[in-house]
C-alpha cells in the first residue's frame, strides 16, 4: 500500500496583502501529502490544508468559477483546471493529475490567488447555491464494460454505477477496470469519482 509522503512547506505572507494589493482572506496553504496518481505513476496527487475555513466563500466561488461544481450538502467545490481536478472542502484541498512538486506548489498558489480575488470582489458577486450537473449513474455505466459479471457483488453494471455515484463503491472495485489494458477506462472513472468530491 502506498504511503503518503509528508511535506513541510507553506505559502507564507509577510503582510496581509499580496503583490497586487488584494486583501488576503487566505494567507497560506500548507502542502501536507504527495502520492502518485493511481492511473499514472508519472503524475501526482496532493492534500493541502488552507490556513482557514473557506466554506463561507463557496457560494461566491460557485459564481466566480463558472465551471465549478458546488455540492452544498456535502460542502465541497470541485473545479477542473486543465487536466487537474481540484476538490476544495472546509478542511482541505485535494488536487490530482499534477506533473510534479513544482506544479503542485504553483497550482496551490493559483488556488490561493483565485480564492483571495473572489473574496476581494465578493461584494459585486451574486452568491449561488446552484448545483451544476454532476455525473450520473448512466455516465458511469457508459464507461463500464457492461458485462454484468457480478464480480463486484452487484448483479448488473448499472447497479455498480449507481453505487459508485453514491460513493459506496470505488472505481477499482470493478475487476474489469483493474485489468491490464483498461487504464483509459480506469482514468475516466477516477476523474468522475473525484469530480463527485470523493477521495480515491
Amino acid at each position: 500500500k502506498r504511503r503518503y509522503r509528508q511535506i513541510s512547506r507553506s505559502f507564507k505572507q509577510f503582510i496581509n496583502t499580496n503583490h497586487r494589493g488584494i486583501t488576503m482572506f487566505l494567507e497560506e496553504i500548507n502542502l501536507n501529502f504527495i502520492q502518485p496518481c493511481t492511473t499514472d505513476s508519472k503524475r501526482i496527487r496532493i492534500i493541502a490544508t488552507p490556513s482557514r475555513d473557506i466554506s463561507e466563500l463557496f457560494p461566491y466561488l460557485n459564481t466566480y468559477l463558472k465551471t465549478a461544481i458546488y455540492n452544498k450538502k456535502g460542502q465541497t467545490l470541485t473545479y477542473n483546471y486543465g487536466p487537474k481536478i481540484i476538490v476544495i472542502t472546509k478542511d482541505d484541498i485535494k488536487v490530482s493529475k499534477l506533473l510534479n512538486e513544482t506544479d503542485a506548489f504553483e497550482t496551490l498558489d493559483y488556488i490561493k490567488d483565485f480564492i483571495n480575488d473572489c473574496y476581494d470582489k465578493k461584494d459585486s458577486i451574486k452568491p449561488s447555491d446552484e448545483k451544476r450537473n454532476l455525473p450520473s449513474p448512466f455516465d458511469v455505466y457508459e464507461i463500464l464494460p457492461r458485462l454484468n459479471c457480478g464480480k463486484c457483488g452487484e448483479s448488473t453494471c448499472m447497479a455498480f454505477a449507481a453505487k459508485l455515484v453514491q460513493g459506496k463503491y470505488k472505481p477499482n472495485m470493478c475487476s474489469q477496470v483493474r485489468a491490464e489494458g483498461h487504464e483509459s477506462m480506469r482514468e475516466e472513472l477516477e476523474n468522475i469519482y473525484l469530480t463527485l468530491g470523493y477521495e480515491l
